[in-house]
């Protein structure tokens, strides 16, 4: 009977799980509701307001599956909803796998992971929301499934597959996670070096199973469909592992970490700040746990090796491609340096219950703080994409008109497109930190031929009523000959916008 599977499924949740799944859904409602509730299209979404996904070109095969649930449409609500949920769902199996055993804890990894500022750049390209966030969801469970009593090795390897082939960066987050297992583990003297070594080796099969599963799916789709891979975030030299670059990618690794928790660039800012605590006081309190555990030189001498592959697994990929631009969609496995801190609020290894208390309480209120930090640069990108599409929609309008001025336009069915509006290039908005997917400037972003993008056609078939295809490859550069490209004014000059051959040219900038 469905009433008694209901009932036997809500007594096997642990009260720890159930805390920590509606915490990221109170958090995750608290910072990103402004986004659920409101049409904040940036430039992506402009173009894929509605679109099946079809994202093999660049590896993610498995995404058009996942985004067929909730409609290719770009819905704000039920996307977003459904994608705090998900990730609300990969908080609570984090809590699964270490074992929380406290509320306070669950409740604190619940509202870190949803209100990461990584979450609020997925939900800024809001149309793939819910799966990246389905993709979180996996790779929590992979992570989960191998550090079980009975490792789940072929089910981890098949989730790891899976996730990667919707978004590929989400592999760090299993990789985080198993890296701090490790650790936790050692700590807790719940193993030794030599278990260490085993489960890691696992591990590490594990991935490579999944890795290797995912790279024979995507070439036999490639394969079947004759598509071939776009050079996009170097996705065509990856498959070939031909980008490889040690010490490129161990400066991209130091260069993205410090940039993220420790950007002073711009003077003092509360997100940085914080990073400065949370980092000080976790290795303050894991080197007295060492200590007061008499762990021993070997077992100190691993531990140490774990915490310097932290860094190396939160940007894995940039081993594989060291010109990789690790953006703020692909750090969501750099959560897990303050999953480390909340999850030594359940130690009890120090002297005296008044140590063990305050630090409680500084875990508590550090984390609090850091929770609410990142609610406001949420609900802050948020604005400034509402600017950004009320500025870029102003402007569209007024090259409609200044369209449908020219002679001869009310006969062209194709545009051409050069250049972008002043400000409209940056991709992220620096609060910090950089939260890719929102912008100071316009969302009307110059065409993309190597995704196969016009932002501005798209934006005026959808706002303005046209029904126009935009000009590329050979056909636009024989096209800006004839016309002299470099003679023509930008906009908003009168003569910005022309009719040559039947189509309509717009030039924006040189």
């Amino acid at each position: 009977m469905p009433e008694k599977v209901i009932q036997k499924i809500k007594t096997s949740i642990l009260p720890q799980w159930k805390a920590c799944f509606w915490s990221a859904m109170v958090v995750g409602l608290i910072a990103h509701i402004y986004k659920l509730t409101n049409w904040l299209p940036n430039w992506d979404s402009l173009v894929f307001r509605y679109d099946a996904q079809n994202m093999l070109a660049i590896g993610r095969w498995f995404l058009p599956v996942v985004s067929a649930p909730s409609s290719y449409y770009d819905l704000p609500f039920i996307n977003g909803l459904l994608a705090i949920v998900f990730f609300a769902l990969g908080a609570v199996c984090i809590c699964r796998m270490f074992k929380v055993q406290k509320t306070v804890t669950a409740v604190l990894i619940g509202a870190v992971v949803v209100s990461f500022p990584s979450v609020t750049s997925v939900l800024t390209y809001n149309y793939v929301a819910d799966a990246y966030a389905f993709s979180f969801f996996l790779s929590c469970v992979a992570a989960w499934l191998l550090t079980r009593e009975k490792p789940r090795f072929l089910a981890a390897s098949l989730l790891i597959t899976l996730s990667v082939g919707i978004y590929q960066a989400y592999v760090t987050v299993t990789i985080m996670l198993l890296l701090c297992y490790l650790i936790m583990g050692l700590l807790q003297q719940q193993t030794t070096v030599k278990t260490i070594l085993q489960i890691s080796g696992v591990f590490l099969a594990s991935g490579v199973l999944g890795m290797g599963l995912y790279y024979g799916v995507l070439l036999v789709l490639l394969k079947l469909t004759g598509t071939t891979l776009l050079d996009y975030q170097g996705a065509s030299s990856t498959a070939t592992l031909a980008g490889i670059d040690l010490f490129g990618s161990l400066y991209t690794i130091k260069e993205t970490l410090v940039g993220y928790f420790f950007d002073f660039s711009n003077g003092l800012s509360v997100f940085s700040v914080l990073n400065v605590a949370v980092f000080a006081i976790a290795v303050g309190l894991y080197t007295v746990i060492l200590i007061k555990r008499k762990s021993g030189v070997l077992k100190a001498l691993v531990v140490c090796v774990l915490v310097v592959l932290l860094p190396l697994g939160a940007c894995a990929l940039s081993f594989i491609n060291s010109g990789v631009d690790y953006h703020n969609l692909m750090t969501m496995g750099f959560v897990a340096f303050y999953l480390l801190l909340i999850l030594l609020y359940e130690q009890t290894d120090f002297d005296g219950c008044n140590f063990h208390a305050v630090k409680q309480w500084v875990i508590l209120a550090l984390v609090a703080l850091l929770v609410c930090n990142h609610a406001v640069i949420a609900n802050v990108s948020y604005h400034k994409l509402n600017m950004a599409y009320e500025k870029s929609y102003g402007t569209l309008i007024r090259i409609a008109d200044r369209i449908e001025q020219a002679e001869g336009a009310d006969q062209c069915n194709r545009i051409l497109v050069l250049g972008a509006l002043d400000g409209s290039e940056a991709y992220s908005a620096v609060l910090p930190p950089n939260i890719t997917g929102t912008t100071d400037g316009f969302v009307l972003r110059a065409d993309d031929e190597v995704v196969g993008q016009s932002v501005m056609c798209s934006a005026l078939n959808d706002y303005c009523g046209t029904a126009y295809t935009f000009v590329a490859g050979e056909e636009k550069t024989t096209l800006m000959q004839k016309i002299k490209a470099d003679t023509l004014p930008c906009w908003p000059h009168k003569e910005s916008i022309q009719v040559v051959d039947e189509v309509i040219v717009v030039k924006l900038s040189d």
